[in-house]
Protein backbone atom coordinates (compact mmCIF):
# COMPACT_ATOMS: atom_id res chain seq x y z
CA UNK A 1 0.00 0.00 0.00
CA UNK A 2 2.71 1.96 0.79
CA UNK A 3 4.49 1.38 -2.48
CA UNK A 4 1.17 2.21 -4.73
CA UNK A 5 0.71 5.79 -2.45
CA UNK A 6 4.11 6.96 -2.91
CA UNK A 7 5.46 6.06 -6.46
CA UNK A 8 1.70 6.69 -7.83
CA UNK A 9 2.11 10.29 -6.58
CA UNK A 10 5.74 10.86 -7.79
CA UNK A 11 5.29 8.36 -11.05
CA UNK A 12 7.98 9.59 -13.73
CA UNK A 13 8.08 12.86 -12.06
CA UNK A 14 11.98 13.40 -11.68
CA UNK A 15 13.36 16.44 -9.87
CA UNK A 16 16.56 17.70 -8.46
CA UNK A 17 17.06 17.88 -5.10
CA UNK A 18 20.75 19.49 -3.04
CA UNK A 19 22.27 17.90 -0.24
CA UNK A 20 25.93 16.19 1.36
CA UNK A 21 26.97 13.35 0.52
CA UNK A 22 27.01 10.56 3.53
CA UNK A 23 27.94 7.22 3.94
CA UNK A 24 29.40 6.77 0.14
CA UNK A 25 29.12 3.11 -0.48
CA UNK A 26 30.39 1.32 -3.97
CA UNK A 27 29.01 -2.48 -4.56
CA UNK A 28 31.18 -5.24 -5.85
CA UNK A 29 28.11 -5.27 -9.30
CA UNK A 30 29.42 -1.11 -9.45
CA UNK A 31 26.72 0.28 -8.29
CA UNK A 32 26.67 3.49 -5.85
CA UNK A 33 24.66 4.06 -2.85
CA UNK A 34 24.76 7.10 -0.28
CA UNK A 35 22.43 9.15 1.78
CA UNK A 36 21.64 12.66 0.58
CA UNK A 37 22.12 14.75 3.90
CA UNK A 38 20.54 18.43 4.55
CA UNK A 39 19.91 20.15 7.84
CA UNK A 40 18.23 17.40 9.43
CA UNK A 41 16.79 15.28 6.75
CA UNK A 42 17.96 12.46 5.20
CA UNK A 43 17.50 10.35 2.15
CA UNK A 44 18.84 7.34 0.73
CA UNK A 45 19.99 7.57 -3.03
CA UNK A 46 21.04 4.80 -5.91
CA UNK A 47 23.25 5.19 -9.06
CA UNK A 48 23.42 2.14 -10.67
CA UNK A 49 26.35 0.65 -12.37
CA UNK A 50 25.40 1.91 -16.01
CA UNK A 51 25.21 5.82 -15.10
CA UNK A 52 27.92 5.46 -12.14
CA UNK A 53 30.63 4.96 -15.18
CA UNK A 54 30.11 8.39 -16.69
CA UNK A 55 30.09 10.51 -13.78
CA UNK A 56 30.91 14.05 -14.01
CA UNK A 57 32.39 14.32 -11.16
CA UNK A 58 34.02 12.16 -8.06
CA UNK A 59 31.88 11.42 -5.43
CA UNK A 60 32.72 11.29 -1.98
CA UNK A 61 31.57 11.86 1.60
CA UNK A 62 30.43 15.57 2.86
CA UNK A 63 30.75 16.54 -1.29
CA UNK A 64 27.84 19.28 -1.60
CA UNK A 65 26.42 18.13 -5.10
CA UNK A 66 22.45 17.96 -6.66
CA UNK A 67 20.97 14.68 -7.89
CA UNK A 68 18.07 14.52 -10.00
CA UNK A 69 16.06 11.28 -10.12
CA UNK A 70 12.82 9.45 -9.17
CA UNK A 71 11.10 8.15 -6.19
CA UNK A 72 10.94 4.46 -5.21
CA UNK A 73 10.15 2.28 -2.46
CA UNK A 74 11.47 -0.87 -1.52
CA UNK A 75 9.00 -2.74 0.40
CA UNK A 76 11.59 -5.14 2.32
CA UNK A 77 12.85 -2.54 4.30
CA UNK A 78 10.73 0.07 3.72
CA UNK A 79 12.89 2.51 2.54
CA UNK A 80 12.17 5.52 0.36
CA UNK A 81 14.97 5.93 -2.54
CA UNK A 82 15.85 8.22 -5.01
CA UNK A 83 17.27 6.19 -8.23
CA UNK A 84 19.52 8.59 -9.12
CA UNK A 85 19.33 9.45 -13.30
CA UNK A 86 21.71 12.37 -13.26
CA UNK A 87 23.82 14.54 -10.87
CA UNK A 88 25.58 17.89 -10.97
CA UNK A 89 27.92 19.52 -8.07
CA UNK A 90 26.54 22.32 -5.96
CA UNK A 91 28.74 25.23 -7.66
CA UNK A 92 27.71 24.65 -11.18
CA UNK A 93 23.89 24.72 -9.66
CA UNK A 94 25.10 28.21 -7.62
CA UNK A 95 26.50 29.09 -11.33
CA UNK A 96 22.80 28.27 -13.44
CA UNK A 97 20.90 30.39 -10.03
CA UNK A 98 23.00 33.43 -10.73
CA UNK A 99 22.47 33.91 -13.98
CA UNK A 100 18.89 33.64 -13.75
CA UNK A 101 19.25 36.49 -11.10
CA UNK A 102 20.65 38.30 -13.76
CA UNK A 103 18.08 37.68 -16.46
CA UNK A 104 15.18 38.63 -13.87
CA UNK A 105 17.18 42.05 -12.88
CA UNK A 106 17.30 42.26 -16.86
CA UNK A 107 13.48 42.07 -17.21
CA UNK A 108 14.10 38.52 -18.99
CA UNK A 109 12.77 36.11 -16.62
CA UNK A 110 10.98 34.21 -16.52
CA UNK A 111 10.77 34.33 -20.34
CA UNK A 112 7.68 35.63 -22.76
CA UNK A 113 7.47 32.18 -24.64
CA UNK A 114 6.41 33.23 -28.23
CA UNK A 115 4.22 31.29 -31.02
CA UNK A 116 5.76 29.61 -33.50
CA UNK A 117 5.44 32.36 -36.81
CA UNK A 118 2.70 31.27 -38.89
CA UNK A 119 4.94 30.64 -42.41
CA UNK A 120 7.84 28.89 -42.10
CA UNK A 121 10.32 29.77 -44.94
CA UNK A 122 13.90 28.84 -44.21
CA UNK A 123 15.18 27.48 -41.03
CA UNK A 124 19.24 28.05 -39.81
CA UNK A 125 20.52 25.61 -37.46
CA UNK A 126 23.46 25.99 -35.24
CA UNK A 127 25.36 23.03 -33.94
CA UNK A 128 29.30 21.90 -34.53
CA UNK A 129 29.88 20.49 -37.73
CA UNK A 130 31.38 17.23 -35.93
CA UNK A 131 28.56 16.72 -33.71
CA UNK A 132 26.17 13.41 -34.36
CA UNK A 133 23.06 15.65 -33.91
CA UNK A 134 23.58 16.68 -37.96
CA UNK A 135 22.46 13.73 -38.96
CA UNK A 136 20.20 12.52 -36.34
CA UNK A 137 18.40 15.83 -37.25
CA UNK A 138 18.44 15.28 -41.24
CA UNK A 139 17.12 11.86 -41.19
CA UNK A 140 14.18 13.16 -39.11
CA UNK A 141 13.41 16.13 -40.90
CA UNK A 142 14.34 14.32 -44.65
CA UNK A 143 11.89 11.82 -43.42
CA UNK A 144 9.06 14.07 -43.08
CA UNK A 145 10.00 15.90 -46.06
CA UNK A 146 8.89 12.84 -48.12
CA UNK A 147 5.24 14.15 -47.36
CA UNK A 148 5.74 17.37 -48.91
CA UNK A 149 8.34 19.93 -49.53
CA UNK A 150 9.54 21.74 -46.81
CA UNK A 151 11.73 24.88 -45.83
CA UNK A 152 14.86 24.63 -47.03
CA UNK A 153 17.77 24.88 -43.67
CA UNK A 154 20.85 26.96 -43.49
CA UNK A 155 23.50 25.38 -41.01
CA UNK A 156 25.92 27.41 -39.03
CA UNK A 157 28.85 25.67 -37.40
CA UNK A 158 29.74 26.61 -34.54
CA UNK A 159 31.83 25.39 -31.34
CA UNK A 160 30.12 24.05 -28.92
CA UNK A 161 32.57 23.49 -26.19
CA UNK A 162 35.68 25.27 -24.26
CA UNK A 163 36.54 28.75 -24.13
CA UNK A 164 35.19 29.94 -27.76
CA UNK A 165 32.39 28.41 -27.48
CA UNK A 166 30.15 31.57 -26.37
CA UNK A 167 31.28 33.62 -28.63
CA UNK A 168 30.95 31.32 -31.49
CA UNK A 169 27.24 30.47 -30.62
CA UNK A 170 26.65 34.40 -29.86
CA UNK A 171 27.76 35.53 -33.52
CA UNK A 172 26.01 32.69 -35.00
CA UNK A 173 23.14 34.09 -33.41
CA UNK A 174 23.46 37.15 -34.70
CA UNK A 175 24.36 36.54 -38.34
CA UNK A 176 20.55 34.40 -38.57
CA UNK A 177 19.21 36.53 -36.44
CA UNK A 178 19.61 39.04 -38.67
CA UNK A 179 18.68 37.28 -42.07
CA UNK A 180 15.45 38.52 -42.69
CA UNK A 181 14.78 35.42 -44.70
CA UNK A 182 15.10 32.51 -41.70
CA UNK A 183 11.75 32.47 -39.25
CA UNK A 184 12.84 29.88 -36.81
CA UNK A 185 16.67 29.62 -35.37
CA UNK A 186 17.20 26.38 -34.23
CA UNK A 187 20.33 25.26 -31.62
CA UNK A 188 21.07 21.83 -31.29
CA UNK A 189 23.76 19.32 -30.14
CA UNK A 190 24.22 15.61 -29.25
CA UNK A 191 24.62 14.20 -25.52
CA UNK A 192 27.05 14.98 -23.03
CA UNK A 193 28.46 15.17 -19.48
CA UNK A 194 27.32 18.12 -17.91
CA UNK A 195 30.91 20.00 -18.19
CA UNK A 196 30.38 19.62 -21.83
CA UNK A 197 26.88 21.46 -21.81
CA UNK A 198 28.12 24.03 -19.66
CA UNK A 199 28.01 26.48 -21.99
CA UNK A 200 24.20 26.15 -22.59
CA UNK A 201 23.84 27.24 -18.65
CA UNK A 202 25.82 31.15 -19.02
CA UNK A 203 24.30 33.90 -18.58
CA UNK A 204 25.45 35.42 -21.77
CA UNK A 205 23.92 32.41 -24.12
CA UNK A 206 20.28 33.13 -22.52
CA UNK A 207 21.07 36.48 -22.39
CA UNK A 208 21.57 36.09 -26.56
CA UNK A 209 18.96 33.91 -27.04
CA UNK A 210 15.80 35.49 -24.75
CA UNK A 211 16.61 39.42 -26.85
CA UNK A 212 17.05 37.39 -30.35
CA UNK A 213 13.96 38.84 -32.41
CA UNK A 214 13.71 35.21 -34.41
CA UNK A 215 11.97 32.60 -32.88
CA UNK A 216 14.11 29.96 -30.95
CA UNK A 217 13.93 26.18 -30.64
CA UNK A 218 16.65 24.32 -29.06
CA UNK A 219 17.29 20.66 -28.72
CA UNK A 220 20.49 19.89 -26.24
CA UNK A 221 21.75 16.28 -25.38
CA UNK A 222 19.43 13.72 -24.48
CA UNK A 223 15.75 13.54 -22.87
CA UNK A 224 17.11 14.03 -19.00
CA UNK A 225 19.27 17.25 -20.13
CA UNK A 226 17.80 20.19 -19.18
CA UNK A 227 19.79 23.71 -19.49
CA UNK A 228 19.41 27.19 -19.24
CA UNK A 229 19.17 27.86 -23.03
CA UNK A 230 16.29 25.51 -22.71
CA UNK A 231 14.65 27.33 -20.33
CA UNK A 232 14.42 30.97 -21.86
CA UNK A 233 14.13 29.67 -25.72
CA UNK A 234 10.47 29.91 -27.46
CA UNK A 235 10.42 25.68 -27.48
CA UNK A 236 12.84 23.24 -25.92
CA UNK A 237 12.69 19.79 -27.40
CA UNK A 238 14.22 17.10 -25.92
CA UNK A 239 16.54 15.75 -28.94
CA UNK A 240 18.01 17.57 -31.98
CA UNK A 241 15.82 14.56 -33.65
CA UNK A 242 12.70 15.95 -31.81
CA UNK A 243 13.58 19.23 -33.00
CA UNK A 244 13.35 17.52 -37.09
CA UNK A 245 10.01 16.48 -35.89
CA UNK A 246 8.62 19.58 -34.50
CA UNK A 247 9.45 22.21 -37.33
CA UNK A 248 8.88 19.26 -40.18
CA UNK A 249 4.94 19.51 -38.21
CA UNK A 250 5.63 23.75 -38.65
CA UNK A 251 6.01 23.59 -42.31
CA UNK A 252 2.87 21.33 -42.56
CA UNK A 253 0.73 23.44 -41.50
CA UNK A 254 -1.50 25.06 -43.71
CA UNK A 255 -0.68 28.56 -44.31
CA UNK A 256 -3.53 31.16 -42.56
CA UNK A 257 -3.43 33.22 -46.04
CA UNK A 258 -4.76 30.13 -47.99
CA UNK A 259 -7.48 29.99 -45.71
CA UNK A 260 -8.83 33.80 -46.38
CA UNK A 261 -8.44 34.77 -49.90
CA UNK A 262 -8.56 38.47 -51.00
CA UNK A 263 -12.07 39.41 -52.56
CA UNK A 264 -10.65 41.93 -55.36
CA UNK A 265 -14.01 43.32 -56.35
CA UNK A 266 -15.48 44.28 -52.83
CA UNK A 267 -11.76 45.36 -51.59
CA UNK A 268 -12.79 43.00 -48.18
CA UNK A 269 -11.24 39.43 -47.11
CA UNK A 270 -13.65 36.60 -47.57
CA UNK A 271 -13.70 35.07 -43.94
CA UNK A 272 -13.40 30.86 -43.46
CA UNK A 273 -16.91 31.48 -41.73
CA UNK A 274 -17.93 33.21 -45.12
CA UNK A 275 -16.78 30.51 -47.43
CA UNK A 276 -18.36 28.04 -44.83
CA UNK A 277 -22.11 29.66 -45.64
CA UNK A 278 -21.48 29.61 -48.92
CA UNK A 279 -20.45 25.77 -48.79
CA UNK A 280 -23.18 25.34 -46.89
CA UNK A 281 -26.09 27.27 -49.05
CA UNK A 282 -24.72 25.58 -52.22
CA UNK A 283 -24.82 22.09 -50.75
CA UNK A 284 -28.33 22.47 -49.32
CA UNK A 285 -29.81 24.02 -52.31
CA UNK A 286 -28.53 20.64 -54.40
CA UNK A 287 -29.81 18.47 -51.90
CA UNK A 288 -33.15 20.43 -52.26
CA UNK A 289 -32.66 19.85 -56.06
CA UNK A 290 -32.13 16.06 -55.51
CA UNK A 291 -35.34 16.04 -53.08
CA UNK A 292 -37.36 17.99 -55.83
CA UNK A 293 -36.13 15.70 -58.57
CA UNK A 294 -36.89 12.02 -56.84
CA UNK A 295 -40.63 13.46 -55.82
CA UNK A 296 -40.77 14.18 -59.59
CA UNK A 297 -39.91 10.61 -60.57
CA UNK A 298 -41.92 8.90 -57.58
CA UNK A 299 -44.85 11.04 -58.49
CA UNK A 300 -46.92 9.37 -61.95
CA UNK A 301 -47.53 12.13 -64.75
CA UNK A 302 -51.57 11.91 -66.27
CA UNK A 303 -50.03 9.72 -69.13
CA UNK A 304 -49.56 7.01 -67.13
CA UNK A 305 -52.77 6.84 -65.93
CA UNK A 306 -54.12 6.59 -69.16
CA UNK A 307 -52.09 4.02 -70.39
CA UNK A 308 -52.56 2.08 -67.28
CA UNK A 309 -56.23 2.37 -67.60
CA UNK A 310 -55.80 1.09 -71.66
CA UNK A 311 -53.93 -1.87 -70.13
CA UNK A 312 -56.48 -3.13 -67.63
CA UNK A 313 -59.41 -2.36 -70.54
CA UNK A 314 -57.47 -4.91 -72.75
CA UNK A 315 -56.93 -7.29 -70.02
CA UNK A 316 -60.63 -7.45 -69.26
CA UNK A 317 -61.86 -7.90 -72.68
CA UNK A 318 -59.47 -10.95 -73.54
CA UNK A 319 -60.78 -12.61 -70.54
CA UNK A 320 -63.84 -11.66 -71.48
CA UNK A 321 -63.51 -13.52 -74.94
CA UNK A 322 -61.93 -16.33 -73.48
CA UNK A 323 -64.91 -17.06 -71.02
CA UNK A 324 -66.92 -16.60 -73.79
CA UNK A 325 -64.93 -19.31 -76.13
CA UNK A 326 -65.02 -21.74 -73.55
CA UNK A 327 -68.63 -21.62 -73.01
CA UNK A 328 -69.79 -21.91 -76.45
CA UNK A 329 -67.97 -25.13 -76.57
CA UNK A 330 -69.36 -27.05 -73.86
CA UNK A 331 -73.00 -25.88 -75.49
Amino acid sequence: MLRSIIEAETLERCFWVAGKIDRFHKSDLGHIYFDLVADRSRIKCMLREERAGALPIELRNHLDIEVYGDIHFYEERAETQINVLDLRSAAKAADTRSAIDRLRADGLYPPNKRKPPPRIRRIGVITSRSSRAIGDFENAYQSAGERAVLAPVVWKYVILEGGRAIQSILDAIIVLGEDSDIDVIALIRGGGRPENLAVFDTYELALALAQCKTYIVTGIGHHKDSTLADDVADYAASTPTAVAHYLADLCLRPSPSTKAPLNRHAGLQVGASATQQTYESRNSQTQADETESRGRAASPSPWSNVLILILLVLAATSVALLIAAIIAQTQ
